[in-house]
């Protein structure tokens, strides 16, 4: 069994508990509602001096993209305050809520496999088969531009110094090779880079956090991210892949992105 404990920012398990609540609170029914239904209602209860953290979370969620429902976690603590303690995640509380999900067929606490999954499909569906297609078709360095970092965006033939077509074609070069990168990346790597990236650091990014603020390590294929809350607040990790965030539909990421808040399992 791995000594760490993962858990989906964004996760449809959240649902039933984020509904539940708003019920409990008589804001919402057992059906479905729309963007604009939940509109007027945020005005009406603006209109009446109504505040509610949580019906406004949900809200402002859902209307960033109305085809995907706000599971978030953050939601969910502010449908259920008890999923954290102490500004930490509560793996007591987040334990039980895995044991209910399972019964409708659903997880919360998640294995290194599951997010080696998750990574290599985001590295498929949204690098590297929309790369491709952008190589056929021919497009531009700024079409192309969107799926590179920052290392590979220095490479790029700078315009003040050369022609519009040596941009074109620099841009291209660098493209093809990162399309050839990407089509190396396996599940399996994947895992391997997540098992040694948590052995190796993720109780140095929690150790260091606690003195520095923040600890930032980047693999080749994951990222992760330990940070302090405040002067002396607790410390929080989180790893999402190495690339790939700038490639992702503008406003998406929080959905499409895969970021997971990694624990270190109680004993």
């Amino acid at each position: 069994m791995s000594n760490y404990v993962l858990i989906k920012d964004y996760n449809p398990a959240y649902r039933p508990w984020i509904r539940a609540a708003l019920r409990q609170k008589k804001f919402m029914g057992d059906r479905d509602y729309s963007a604009k239904e939940l509109e007027r209602m945020s005005i009406d209860m603006g209109r009446g001096g109504v505040k509610d953290e949580l019906f406004q979370g949900y809200y402002w969620a859902f209307s960033r993209h109305k085809e995907y429902q706000p599971d978030y976690l953050s939601i969910l603590h502010l449908a259920m305050p008890a999923v954290y303690v102490d500004g930490k995640l509560n793996q007591e509380t987040i334990s039980q809520l895995d044991i209910e999900a399972r019964t409708r067929g659903e997880r919360i606490l998640m294995t290194v496999e599951d997010a080696a999954q998750d990574f290599y499909d985001f590295y498929e569906n949204i690098l590297t088969k929309p790369l491709a297609h952008e190589l056929e078709r021919d497009e531009t360095r700024r079409k192309l531009i969107a799926y590179f970092e920052y290392e590979e965006i220095k490479r790029v033939p700078d315009m003040r110094t050369h022609t519009e077509e040596e941009v074109e074609t620099g841009a291209r070069a660098i493209a093809i090779a990162l399309l050839q990168w990407l089509r190396t990346v396996t599940r399996k790597r994947i895992l391997d880079d997540i098992e040694q990236t948590l052995d190796k650091h993720c109780g140095k990014a929690q150790e260091r956090a606690k003195t520095e603020q923040a600890y930032l390590h980047k693999s080749e294929y994951v990222e992760l991210l330990a940070n302090r809350s405040g002067h002396d607040g607790p410390v929080t990790t989180v790893m999402t892949p190495a690339r790939g965030h700038g490639a992702v539909k503008k406003g998406y990421a929080d959905v499409l992105f895969p970021t997971y808040w990694v624990l270190i399992r109680n004993p």
